[in-house]
């Protein structure tokens, strides 16, 4: 078969060969960068170590992202300490391994929620913070030779002391402070003034002191310094809110109409459940108490008596002269002188009687019943009761032969109701509608919120990864194939289109391509082909090459594919 020669490829300029200059190549982004900085990025092994050192990067601030999406909320741990205690609790936590924040602008500590209770714990079995020093301890300082003004303030400090510590255990209060006013003693009643004292609590976060708890440290104070009463103390929190000011009297009475509401409505629970089931009736009650307080007092006798002793005396007299005189003679004068008369002496005329006199006295005793009552009757008595309860008719029915009369009459025993009061009961079956809760949305689940914190982060790193690294890698990986490119010797014109022509294998069947035939900007890739065909078949490459040099008018016919060279 006869070789026909193929036409030779036209050359193919090297300035329309896409061949970058070395000029070029340098008129990169390295240089932009300061000399030394831009030689040293221009090195080969740089430029290969740098998409290592960006994945090293991408992977670093992922990581940094993912700490600081993934970490809990900061909890307070200490927020007033001096300086010598917050060095001791950092110590307690540094030497723990508990990583802990110090707001500069408060002084506040604060560290992770899920560490929170582990802090508290090892600072208080560390003593990190130094125990405040005790009444027995200030005592014990004072001085030889004190005064007695001197001695005084140290014992109403150490008083103080004591108090603050026993006012600490009670839960929810972090700090307290006490202050006593105790005036001299003076042996004038009147001068005499009673002691008053001042108490300032820091409540925990969330935490509020109960009435009765402001009342217990109220008489805890107060029966801790002699001669001082409760209503001379007074307690208040950090807010300068006053704890221990006396409740209303219309607060009490709402209190403890809550209280008996809420008994009597546990009443017709207990009472109801069993009968008709959970569910199945409703109730509610109303009542209204007294809110007036009343003392009263009476004192009341016997009317009719009884005779427990009599006695009885008279006396009557008789025969006795009447005292008289002439009218117009002085009383109480000596008698005239006596005169001898001759005769015999004449009888005296006879006395004129008097009337009777008599007397009469009668005593009587009676057992007179006394009685003396004293009744004191407190706010809160019960004046009317109102009793609602509707009840599902269809557990009624099921609970036959219970009817809505009959179990009226039960309500009205159970909550004491009295018809002369004015208390009414009244008992409604009806029918009950079937109440479904709607499930929270998904959004609403506490796992929500996790996924959505790792979605987020799982998107950043994708757009990190797609829209910074991606383009930087690639615009490498395309730097240094020019830059490998301009750093090889061009080769010649024919043999640059040899190796074109050895490229496309031209002794394949049916093989029409041509290098000449190619674009301009495929030539880097024909040199890649080129050598890796040489070097895999090296008697073709040079039978292709010994063609290419022959002049065209020897040119022979084209070795058939598989004939041997």
């Amino acid at each position: 078969m006869a070789e026909v020669a193929s036409p030779l490829p036209a050359p193919v300029p090297a300035e329309n060969a896409g061949i970058a200059s070395p000029e070029g190549a340098r008129a990169d982004w390295t240089s932009r960068l300061p000399p030394p900085l831009g030689a040293f990025m221009a090195q080969p092994a740089v430029r290969r170590a740098l998409p290592a050192v960006a994945g090293v990067g991408a992977l670093a601030a992922t990581a940094a992202l993912y700490l600081a999406v993934s970490s809990g909320p900061q909890r307070v741990l200490y927020t007033s300490l001096t300086d010598a205690e917050r060095a001791k609790v950092t110590e307690t936590l540094s030497s723990s391994g508990i990583a802990y924040k110090i707001d500069n602008g408060t002084g506040a500590i604060t560290v992770a929620e899920d560490d929170i209770y582990r802090a508290r714990m090892l600072v208080a079995s560390n003593a990190g913070i130094a125990a405040p020093e005790g009444a027995s301890e200030m005592l014990d300082a004072i001085p030889l030779g004190s005064s007695r003004t001197l001695e005084g303030e140290r014992l109403r400090l150490a008083r103080e002391r004591e108090l603050v510590l026993t006012i600490r255990e009670i839960d929810g209060i972090e700090a307290v402070r006490v202050h006593l006013a105790t005036p001299e003693r003076s042996v004038f009643v009147r001068d005499a003034s009673n002691p008053s004292a001042s108490v300032m609590v820091r409540l925990a976060s969330g935490r509020s002191l109960s009435q009765s708890q402001v009342e217990a440290i109220v008489n805890l104070v107060a029966a801790s310094v002699p001669g001082m009463t409760s209503d001379e103390v007074r307690v208040v929190d950090q807010n300068g809110r006053l704890l221990s000011s006396a409740r209303e009297n219309a607060l009490e009475s709402l209190t403890l109409q809550r209280e008996l509401e809420a008994k009597l409505v546990s009443q017709i629970d207990a009472l109801l459940l069993p009968l008709l089931g959970e569910g199945n009736y409703s109730a509610q009650v109303q009542a209204e108490l007294d809110p007036e307080e009343v003392t009263r007092a009476r004192e009341s006798y016997d009317n009719p008596g009884v005779v427990r002793s009599e006695s009885e005396r008279s006396s009557t007299r008789t025969g006795q002269s009447v005292p008289g005189g002439v009218p117009g003679v002085a009383a109480n004068t000596p008698p005239p002188d006596a005169t001898l008369v001759d005769g015999a002496p004449q009888p005296a005329a006879p006395a004129q009687a008097s009337a009777n006199d008599s007397e009469s006295t009668v005593q009587r005793s009676y057992e007179l019943g006394r009685e003396v009552a004293v009744t004191n009757r407190r706010p809160g008595g019960l004046t009317k009761l109102s009793v609602a309860v509707a009840v599902n008719d269809e557990a009624l029915k099921a609970a036959a032969p219970l009817t809505a009369a009959r179990l009226q009459a039960l309500v009205s025993a159970a909550v004491g109701a009295n018809a002369q009061r004015g208390d009414m009961v009244e008992v409604v079956p009806s029918k009950f509608g079937v109440s479904e809760l709607e499930a929270p949305g998904f959004y609403e689940q506490p796992w929500f919120m996790g996924l959505v914190r790792y979605g987020a982060m799982l998107l950043a790193v994708l757009l990190v990864l797609l829209l910074a690294v991606r383009p930087w890698l690639a615009r490498l990986r395309e730097k240094d194939k020019a830059a490998a490119l301009t750093s090889e010797p061009a080769p010649a014109q024919g043999e640059s289109s040899g190796f074109a022509l050895a490229s496309q294998d031209p002794f394949q069947p049916g093989s029409a391509a041509s290098p000449a035939d190619a674009p301009e900007t495929d030539l880097p890739q024909a040199l890649t082909l080129a050598r890796q065909f040489a070097a895999s078949q090296p008697d073709r490459a040079a039978l292709a090459l010994q063609r290419m040099l022959q002049a065209p008018d020897n040119a022979a016919p084209p070795i058939a594919a598989g004939a041997p060279s």
